[in-house]
Order: C-alpha cells, then sequence, then structure tokens
C-alpha cells in the first residue's frame, strides 16, 4: 500500500507539473499574441506612434498605486495594449488625417472602441478585455461614448485606461499641434476629475512618479 501511494503521488505531481507547464506555455502564447497586436497597432497609427506602450506604463503604474492585485495589474497590462484595437478596421485616410476630422469621419473614428470590443469578444484568451476596449472613453459625468455610461457603472480598467489614454494624448506632439506640458496636462487631469475622470483614479495618476 505504501509503494502504490508512493507511485501514486509521484504520478500527480507529474501531472501537475505538466499543466503547469502547459498554463505556462499558453500564458507566453497569450503575451506574444498582445505584443504582435500592440506593433500592429503602432505601426498603423502614424499620428500616435508609441501611444499604446506609453499609456500601459500609465496604466501599471495607477494599478500599483492604488494596491491592485497581480491579476488586476495584468489586465491592466493587456487592456491598456490593446485598447486602440479597433483601429484597425479605420481607413488609413481617416486614422492618420493630420488635420482635424468632419463630423462623418469622427464617427468612423470614434467607432474604434465598439470594433475593437466586437473583435476581443471572438476570442476567450482576450474576452476580459473587451469591456475595457469597449469603455475606455466613456465619461465619469456620463457624456461619454459609445454608451454614456456614469461613474462606477464605467469598469474599473477602461477608467484606468481613459486617464492614461487621456494624458498621453494631451502630452505627445501631433502633426496638427504641438504635445502641452506635463504639468498643464496634469492641471486639466485633476481639474476634471470628476467630470471626464474618475476623481480616484486621477489622483492615483498624480501620485505616481513613473507615469509624469
Amino acid at each position: 500500500l505504501a509503494v502504490a501511494g508512493v507511485v501514486s503521488y509521484r504520478m500527480h505531481l507529474s501531472r501537475l507539473a505538466e499543466k503547469t507547464k502547459e498554463i505556462t506555455e499558453a500564458s507566453r502564447v497569450h503575451l506574444a499574441t498582445v505584443e504582435a497586436l500592440a506593433t500592429a497597432i503602432d505601426a498603423r497609427d502614424q499620428v500616435g506612434v508609441g501611444h499604446v506602450r506609453r499609456a500601459q506604463i500609465y496604466a501599471v503604474g495607477i494599478g500599483r498605486i492604488l494596491g491592485l492585485p497581480e491579476k488586476d495589474i495584468d489586465a491592466l497590462r493587456t487592456g491598456a495594449l490593446l485598447h486602440d484595437i479597433g483601429k484597425l478596421a479605420i481607413p488609413d485616410h481617416i486614422l492618420n488625417k493630420p488635420g482635424r476630422l468632419s463630423n462623418e469621419e469622427k464617427a468612423i473614428m470614434d467607432s474604434h472602441a465598439e470594433r475593437g470590443a466586437v473583435l476581443l469578444a471572438r476570442y476567450h484568451d482576450f474576452a476580459r478585455g473587451s469591456a475595457i476596449v469597449r469603455h475606455h472613453h466613456e465619461r465619469w459625468d456620463g457624456q461619454g461614448y459609445p454608451d454614456g455610461l456614469k461613474g462606477l457603472d464605467i469598469p474599473f480598467g477602461a477608467r484606468v485606461i481613459a486617464v492614461a489614454d487621456s494624458f498621453d494624448a494631451m502630452t505627445s506632439d501631433r502633426p496638427y499641434r504641438a504635445g502641452m506640458p506635463v504639468a498643464q496636462a496634469a492641471r486639466i487631469l485633476r481639474e476634471d476629475g470628476g467630470k471626464q475622470w474618475d476623481p480616484v483614479i486621477v489622483e492615483a495618476f498624480l501620485r505616481c512618479a513613473e507615469c509624469q
């Protein structure tokens, strides 16, 4: 009986090790896929080169300031890289237009949030991130898009990405304007915390040294 128990235990350890290896490999493939998609997004959006990478740094920094568990920080890390994936479906002449968009063009551009969420929802590994992608342009006061969600009804990850996304957009150079100084962008975030952005997340961002 003792020998049988030892054999059974060793078989259990072997199966556990194999399962751990499978999970590790799946995680590696998942990360590689996310990185490839992020590279594709960055390559297409010539107006905002490097944006998704910077948004990721900011989002992870916010998560650490708020003391989130690692699994939630991983969700922010992935969500930040993929938040603009819907832009892959936006025509180049709109995506990289150097001037102001027409109302029709803006409507097409704004559809990237819904398009990205629909795309991610098709794949089990990315389903959790679809809500972040869909709602990262919602506003705390309910005046955002696509669904006009308000306050805490907006998924937490989307509220984090909204701050990271907006700060990078304000401080980055574009063909039609220069990026504003960090201090000015920080002031806008603070002034509009509670209107456009979750004020708690804004304050966390402003305390994040690696975000400045």
